[in-house]
This record gives C-alpha cells, structure tokens and sequence, in this order.
C-alpha cells in the first residue's frame, strides 16, 4: 500500500485597496443625496439630514476627490442632469460665501473648476481618481434617501442605467 502525503499550499492573498476609491465614492454619493435631497419638494423640510449629508461628506474626503470631482464638473460645459444638479447646489456667488458652512470647500473647488479648470488636477492632487472613474463609482450603485413623514416614513431609490443602441442598460 501507497501512503501518499497530502500537503496543504496556504497563500496569504493580500488584498489592497485603494483607499481614494472608497473615501472619494463615498463622499460624492453623500454631497449627490444632498444634492438630490435640496431638489425636491419636501427638500426645505429636510434641513438637518442635508447638512447631516454635506457633513458626513465632508468628514470622508480626505482625499479631496469629492472636491476634485465638483471642480473637474464645474468647468466641463456638457454635464448630465445629476451632474447639473451637483453643481448648482455647491456653486455660490464668492460674494455671498458662508465662510464658516461645512460645504465651504465643496463651493470653492466648484469656484476654482469655474474659473481655471485646468488647475483642478493640481489643486486637488491628493486625489488620484480621474473624472470618468468618479462618475462610475457615483453611478454603479443605487443611492437611497429616507424622506421622514407625519404619519410614516418613505425612501427613495436612485437607479442610473446606461443608454445602448436606443435600449436601457441596467448599469453595473
């Protein structure tokens, strides 16, 4: 009879993540639900959880790519509606700036992408992230808002797809 060993290869995966894709991802969906948020109707009632919003994205870019991204949009001419929106919400006449908001950073860079676009590469440096790589973390997943009734609550669901050849393609 044959013995036969059996030998176990174990091969530590090291998984490294880049932490501007997650960091710069998470801050633009958070000033895109504040954004979301302040274009709606019932927006006025939903003062505190905007500013929740606008903070917490402030909190999670480090790395200034939610700033980065805000900048690169304001000096491009051919935006998409979402991209439209952002924009208008954090773009503020530098007259009326509130120096002491939590968005003051967010309404420079959108000052700084409109008048010099060239300079947001190295303004925002820290963020390694191109335009169309923030534009896809933005879009690949839903993103949800919790609108806080009288009688009950509700959520809504942003869904971006992509159009192809005339049909709808959910985006991945």
């Amino acid at each position: 009879m044959v013995r036969r060993r059996l030998f176990w290869l174990v091969v530590p995966t090291i998984i490294i993540l880049n932490p501007g894709l997650v960091s710069s991802n998470n801050s633009i969906r958070e000033l895109m639900r504040a954004s979301l948020t302040s274009s709606m109707p019932f927006g006025k009632d939903m003062g505190v959880e905007i500013e929740e919003y606008e903070e917490h994205a402030n909190r999670l870019d480090y790395d200034d790519c939610g700033k980065k991204f805000l900048c690169l949009l304001a000096g491009n001419s051919d935006l998409e509606w979402d991209e439209k929106l952002i924009i208008e919400k954090y773009s503020i006449n530098p007259a009326r700036m509130d120096y002491t908001s939590p968005t003051v950073q967010f309404n420079v860079a959108t000052q700084v992408g409109k008048t010099n676009p060239e300079n947001c590469e190295n303004v925002y440096s820290n963020c390694i992230s191109s335009l169309k790589e923030m534009q896809s973390f933005l879009r690949s997943q839903g993103l949800s808002i919790d609108i806080k009734g009288k009688s009950s609550d509700s959520s809504l669901y942003f869904l971006w797809r992509q159009h192809t050849d005339g049909t709808e393609v959910e985006q991945s």
